[in-house]
């Protein structure tokens, strides 16, 4: 992975946190995550506060209860982060268009696994 821009504001407990958190709702819902990608106020170093908005691509392939899967991966980051707010989005590649690529063309890429 290349190295994260500086106007992130992430500290490194709490990126760590989403990966671990990522790995351990998708090793209990048996679906495997592509990449996960921060969007929202996070990247505007201009901006405070706000939530953690989050793009989890996930593979198309087994096919995955993705309600299940965000609701375990609400659990999971409030047991890495504590309770903090997140937005969660999570695509498949299934559907085309819509909010996801808004999310990917002005996020960043915190991991990959492709």
């Amino acid at each position: 992975m290349t190295s994260l821009p500086d106007h992130i504001r992430l500290s490194a407990r709490e990126r760590d946190g989403i990966r671990r958190a990522a790995a351990t709702a998708c090793r209990e819902t048996s679906a495997a995550w592509k990449r996960i990608i921060l969007f929202g106020s996070r990247t505007d170093p201009a901006r405070r506060g706000g939530d953690i908005d989050l793009l989890v691509e996930i593979a198309p392939e087994p096919p995955v209860d993705t309600y299940r899967l965000k609701q375990r991966l609400r659990l999971a980051l409030e047991d890495e982060l504590g309770s903090q707010r997140f937005d969660l989005v999570l695509d498949d590649g299934k559907e085309a268009g819509g909010f996801a690529d808004l999310a990917r063309s002005q996020g960043v890429e915190l991991w990959s696994n492709s």
